[in-house]
């Protein structure tokens, strides 16, 4: 079964890799087509940009020369006779139209402010020029300022003509090449960090919140896909529950009297301490057999231990689940009975000592009855007045003893 769930986990990690490895090749296909676009395309418009300003300077030279509108037009159909490859066209801006008026011939085209390149068809490329006014030319365009668009230059090139610098495209290899090793290195920063070094800090920090707290029942949760983390995370929180059930056995185990299974004065101190810090209204009950000694001499410690336990166990059947009880060594035990009025803790008292005087113990040699004081005291703050509260109740104690004229 652990196998199989280890299986799924890896297979859920293999398609997050392939996912990520095909977004990546995604994005590394839109950086190539970008690149190579670039790489082809930028000598191109350098190389077509410096064809069309140098065309356009044989015919700005030409009409300094005094050339008009015809000659204009036979330079242009000469190139475009010698440049079989190559087709130019010049049109006029609605500045020139004005002043010289429209040509009925001239195709209509859209004016443009800044310099254009475009493919114009498969393996043709169209670059339109912006001519701009100069101050020469106000001489004769009297109704142009400097800067406004004379007309349109447009050249249209094959593509197939143009060539690519070896330093250029090494350039753009070069590039190539460091975008994909960044890309690469990127998304598998992304991955480890997503799968393994987030889960694996979450995992740290969780432990050491547990060891600085010291609270060994807190669980560590953590979603770890990699099934060697997630290994790691249950064995801990294995090892953690094991410490958690030995750390409370050995503290139940230190604050409970091996014999009679009540609470002894180490767990005393500790409720006394938490009550110091809040009051807390208590009825205390300090409780000694009649007579134990005899008990012991004639029967044996092994009998002494039995009557002890039974004086326990009765004392602990007639008090509430709230309450304590605590041996403070011997046969004397003490009960702490928080919220308890005296008069009520001296029914349970009177209540522990008939049960006692009713059920003897049986033992080899007979039966004994056991039989015990007690001495009662309440207070409204237990906590910051227990040894002024605990002498008074062994004197309470001790003046029953004395009534009923049995040693201690």
């Amino acid at each position: 079964m652990g196998q199989d769930k280890n299986v799924k986990r890896f297979g859920s990690f293999v398609k997050r890799v392939v996912a990520g490895s095909a977004g990546m090749g995604i994005i590394l296909f839109v950086l190539y087509w970008i690149v190579v676009s670039q790489t082809s395309n930028n000598p191109v418009k350098e190389q077509t940009k410096q064809t069309g300003r140098l065309i356009f300077t044989m015919f700005y030279t030409a009409m300094q020369n005094g050339w008009g509108e015809r000659e204009i037009d036979m330079m242009t159909q000469r190139i475009n006779q010698d440049q079989d490859k190559m087709h130019v066209e010049l049109y006029r801006g609605p500045l020139v139209e004005a002043l010289y008026g429209k040509r009925a011939e001239e195709k209509p085209f859209r004016m443009i402010n800044e310099d254009e390149i475009s493919l114009a068809e498969e393996g043709m490329i169209r670059y339109r020029y912006a001519i701009k006014f100069e101050h020469a030319c106000l001489q004769c365009h009297i109704n142009a300022d400097i800067g406004n668009t004379a007309g349109v230059l447009e050249l249209v090139f094959p593509l197939g003509d143009f060539s690519v610098s070896s330093g250029y495209l090494v350039k753009m290899m070069t590039a190539i090449f460091i975008v994909t090793l960044l890309s690469i290195s990127f998304v598998l920063y992304r991955m480890l960090k997503r799968q393994f070094i987030l889960p694996l800090d979450d995992f740290v920090t969780q432990v050491d919140t547990i060891m600085s707290h010291k609270d060994l029942r807190k669980e560590v949760v953590v979603n770890m896909t990699i099934a060697e983390l997630d290994h790691l995370k249950n064995a801990f929180n294995k090892l953690r529950g094991e410490l958690a059930d030995s750390f409370e056995t050995i503290k139940h185990s230190a604050e409970k009297d091996e014999l009679t299974g009540v609470y002894n004065r180490l767990k005393l101190n500790e409720v006394l301490t938490r009550y110091a810090q809040s009051p807390l209204a208590a009825s205390m009950l300090l409780f000694d057999l009649d007579k134990f000694k005899p008990i012991n001499d004639r029967y044996g410690h092994d009998v002494g231990d039995e009557v002890l336990k039974r004086f326990a166990n009765v004392i602990l059947q007639n008090l509430k689940g709230r309450d304590y009880v605590f041996r403070l060594g011997g046969d004397e035990f003490l009960a702490l009975l928080p919220h308890t009025q005296a008069i009520d803790a001296e029914l349970i008292a009177l209540q522990i000592q008939e049960e006692l005087r009713s059920t003897p113990l049986v033992v080899d040699h007979g039966m004994i009855v056991i039989g015990c004081s007690y001495g009662l005291v309440y207070s409204e703050d237990i906590g910051h007045s227990f040894d002024e509260l605990f002498r008074k109740a062994d004197q309470s104690m001790y003046a029953d003893k004395n009534a009923k004229n049995v040693s201690r």
